[in-house]
């Protein structure tokens, strides 16, 4: 008989813990409303990083067009454009479409700018243009001196809309000044980028 109980009794414990091994639904609902906070918070800094990402994009290729640019414009005396440049980047990507289809490009002896035409009204525009002009340049010793020098200038709209961009300010060579961005924009370029 000792063996019976024993057996009823191990058996009574077994569906016991059966019983409470599974989570109830109120300890469920704790759980999803966590995920869900932590999702909230999560999501809209993944869609930042990603319209960085690509904007990014656009930042690369008018660095390089610029680039191009001024080397191209030091080899033979003129600027070039973007298709003839062959940089071996695309002219169109999902994000920007830089010549033709909406990005235009204005090339003339003394300066070039290139527009390029956002396709997505969550992604800054940018606009590009490199001016050979007399201008006034500080000397490491401090002095200040006139020459003759391309003057670069990436442009960064405030707030992302889609769209063309406004062309930089270039006014071509001997008006002595350096090239600005349009009202709303502001310049980004950094030498050495």
């Amino acid at each position: 008989m000792s063996t019976f109980l024993l057996l009823r009794y191990l058996h009574t414990q077994q569906r016991e813990r059966i019983g409470n091994g599974g989570f109830t639904l109120v300890e469920l609902l704790v759980v999803v409303v966590i995920i869900g906070i932590l999702a909230a918070i999560a999501l809209p800094s993944f869609l930042a990083q990603s319209a960085k990402a690509k904007q990014s994009e656009a930042q690369v290729t008018l660095n390089a067009w610029i680039k191009a640019q001024q080397l191209y414009r030091y080899e033979y005396g003129r600027f070039f454009t973007f298709t003839d440049l062959a940089l071996g980047m695309p002219t169109d990507t999902k994000t920007y479409n830089y010549v033709g289809g909406g990005g235009v490009e204005n090339v003339d002896q003394n300066f070039v700018t290139l527009t390029p035409f956002t396709k997505d009204s969550a992604l800054k525009r940018y606009s590009a243009g490199v001016e050979w002009d007399v201008l006034e340049v500080t000397l490491p010793n401090g002095l200040v001196e006139r020459q003759s020098t391309d003057a670069p200038v990436l442009c960064e709209s405030i707030a992302p809309s889609s769209g063309i961009s406004v062309a930089p300010n270039v006014n071509g060579a001997g008006d002595g000044v350096w090239p600005t961005c349009p009202g709303g924009y502001v310049n980004i370029f950094r030498p050495g980028n």
